[in-house]
């Protein structure tokens, strides 16, 4: 049986090693030939080697550092006939954008937009850096994500781990601000919340699990059982 092609943009929300990870704990993943790139950027689905793919997963891609993907590219590639599945960030926001033309959303960030509740591209724009490591280099985030930190601060206000008002001040805080800028200490320190409030949500955030992140492993285990019955 020929092997099943699959590649997957991300690095930043989902690392390496867990996508490989994750597929290698599948048996039946045997005959699948794994790529895992780096964000994508515009002008990477038109690269040939992109056409030898069965199946294309999207998670992470460039919004400051490089020009985005751009929807003409991914329906090129639909077109040809290879199934793209999209979550967490700029995979989400484009499947919202593109499932009527065979993009396979997935998630909560892809529902979220997909309903209407979330409208800006920044609100899963992060920034990020390439940081040497023992293995290379490994990809850093920065900067967080609008989205995410919505959601951390609902939970925190749920936890009364902050109060209505904090709640509100901190998403005000962050959305006024340009993403590339958005770091915890920058929107701490305009929101002028105590100092105790900011220590108790630091250790708070550090518990809670990235919705990015989740999607992101749900969407991949979408594909696992997709590619169980996929036929070439």
């Amino acid at each position: 049986m020929e092997n099943l092609k699959v590649a997957i943009f991300s690095k930043l929300t989902l690392k390496e090693n867990e996508i490989k990870n994750l597929f290698e704990s599948h048996k039946k993943l045997k005959n699948v030939d794994l790529h895992i790139y780096d964000p994508i950027k515009r002008g990477d689905l038109q690269k040939p080697e992109m056409l030898n793919y069965d199946i294309i997963g999207i998670i992470d891609g460039c919004f400051l550092q490089n020009t985005a993907v751009g929807h003409r590219e991914i329906l090129h590639i639909i077109r040809k006939g290879i199934k793209v599945y999209g979550a967490g960030s700029m995979g989400a926001l484009r499947a919202s954008e593109l499932d009527g033309f065979g993009m396979v959303g997935v998630g909560k960030v892809y529902n979220l937009y997909k309903s209407g509740t979330l409208c800006d591209d920044d609100e899963v724009a992060v920034t990020f850096d390439n940081v040497k490591s023992q293995n290379g280099f490994e990809i850093i985030q920065v900067t967080f994500s609008m989205v995410s930190f919505r959601e951390f601060m609902a939970n925190a206000l749920s936890d009364d781990v902050i109060n209505r008002e904090e709640h509100d001040i901190l998403i005000k805080s962050a959305k006024e601000l340009y993403y590339p800028l958005r770091t915890y200490e920058t929107v701490f320190e305009k929101s002028q919340i105590s100092w105790e409030t900011t220590e108790n949500l630091m250790n708070y955030i550090k518990s809670q699990k990235d919705m990015k992140m989740i999607d992101g492993f749900e969407m991949l285990n979408h594909m696992i059982n997709d590619i169980s019955n996929f036929k070439k």
